[in-house]
């Protein structure tokens, strides 16, 4: 016959303190324990489950007072995190679903305590499980799962792993980032993870009004910058690389306010980038990434050529007009001949806004003698498909010939047969009298279903 070895005496202790609802005796209670007291109070933890509810229920149900049924809770997972062995079964045992509650623990230092106890690698190996365990649901967002494994990441000094989630989870929370040892790891993570626009959409550089002792997550990364902790251009670059990626405004809008704020100097090792940007990102990233094709210095003719060619086609009539502006001023800043910009010049001619083209016929006008043959003529097959009066202003300065009219057909109309409408009858005279039209209409109804019924029918 198998025999169990007599049990140690640590968990009726236990168990109390469980009963009573108090966290913090129970962390008393599993701290004073042995490894011979951990592992029985371990055995005995699943199956008391039920047995802790429902003598919380009854406890409440003898006082008379009713309670969200809860308090039983938060002493079974400080107990499972002093007693259980390994990390990984103590991520399991805290946030299994039989421990869902509806509010967050009023005091998360009986849990710490447990779990300070344990040896640091320990203690990191946990942090690095919790965090790999937030998604971002509702569950987690009423519950200490994010305070949680944020807080043991610090404490651990653990590397965050490359997890979105716990970057949400980070920005989500005000930040400290001159104290925050997180910052090193998560900062150039901003603008990797998903969802850190959108969870920063409505942060600014500085606080509303009714609430300006709050900080902001634009001006602690302006303030860190300034105090040379962050060096401005690669976050810079990070910036890029998200919008490169694509979005919508509202999950761009948090990265295109901190490019503002990091004010990186235009440099031609981004124009690139920023040509890529013009086409179809949002207004303000295009926007943004105009003002720094602006400030790099003389583009090239193939440059230019890019940048009208996507603005005059954005909807945007405001980047439409930069579009033009720009040209003009390649025009102007160019020595010699125009060749360069003639493809650039072809497009504007070939964009749908008749202002824009009206423009554009204003500039081919005023820059026709700087182009050559082989130019020019790239302008004229452009022009082939103008409206007749901005053709004809083009005609001149480029030795255009008026388009040969049409042969006229010998085609003669002939008279059309007349027309004689079908003969209608006359509408019945208005109903004056409706007690008199209701008789001979209700008259006139039983007549018809009786012939078509008849007698007995």
């Amino acid at each position: 016959m198998t025999t169990h070895p007599p049990k140690s005496g640590a968990w009726p202790g236990v168990r109390t303190a469980i009963a009573a609802g108090a966290p913090a005796l129970v962390a008393d209670a599993v701290l004073a324990l042995d490894e011979a007291g951990r592992r029985e109070v371990a055995r005995e933890l699943p199956g008391h489950i039920g047995v802790a509810r429902e003598a919380i229920a009854a406890r409440d149900r003898h006082r008379g007072v009713w309670t969200d049924g809860e308090a039983w809770i938060e002493p079974m997972r400080v107990a499972g995190a002093g007693v259980l062995g390994g990390a990984a079964a103590v991520a399991t045992w805290l946030y299994r679903r039989d421990f869902t509650r509806w509010r967050r623990p009023l005091d998360s230092g009986p849990l710490l305590r447990v779990i300070a106890a344990r040896p640091p690698e320990w203690q990191a190996d946990l942090a690095v499980r919790l965090a790999l365990r937030l998604r971002g649901s509702r569950t987690q967002a009423r519950d200490d799962s994010m305070p949680l494994a944020l807080g043991l990441l610090r404490r651990t000094g653990a590397v965050p792993p490359d997890h979105d989630p716990i970057t949400i989870a980070w920005v989500s929370q005000p930040p400290d980032l001159e104290n925050d040892p997180l910052a090193e790891h998560l900062v150039p993570r901003l603008f990797e993870a998903e969802g850190v626009g959108r969870a920063l959409r409505e942060d600014t550089v500085d606080p509303p009004s009714w609430d300006s002792g709050r900080r902001t997550w634009l001006g602690a990364l302006r303030a860190v910058v300034a105090a040379g902790r962050f060096a401005p251009e690669p976050l810079a670059d990070g910036c890029v690389r998200r919008f490169l990626r694509g979005g919508s405004a509202t999950d761009l809008r948090f990265f295109a306010r901190l490019h503002e704020v990091l004010a990186p100097v235009p440099s031609k090792e981004r124009t690139r980038d920023y040509l890529r940007l013009l086409p179809a990102a949002p207004g303000p990233v295009a926007e943004l990434a105009l003002r720094q094709l602006r400030g790099a210095g003389e583009l090239s003719g193939e440059e230019v050529a890019e940048a009208v060619s996507a603005l005059l086609f954005r909807p945007e009539g405001k980047l439409v007009r930069a579009g033009l502006t720009l040209l003009d001023q390649a025009a102007r800043d160019t020595a010699g001949d125009l060749d360069d910009l003639a493809a650039a010049l072809a497009s504007a001619l070939l964009c749908e806004s008749y202002e824009a083209r009206e423009r554009t016929v204003r500039l081919a006008v005023k820059h026709a003698g700087r182009f050559t043959p082989a130019g020019a003529e790239a302008v004229r097959e452009a022009a082939s498909v103008l409206p007749a009066e901005l053709a004809a202003r083009l005609s001149e300065a480029y030795g255009m010939t008026a388009a040969e009219p049409e042969a006229a057909d010998d085609f003669v109309p002939g008279p059309l047969p007349p027309f004689e409408p079908l003969a209608r009858e006359p509408f019945p005279p208005p109903l004056d009298d409706l007690t008199a039209t209701y008789d001979k209409v209700g008259a006139g109804g039983a007549k018809t279903t009786a012939r078509t019924w008849g007698p007995g029918g």
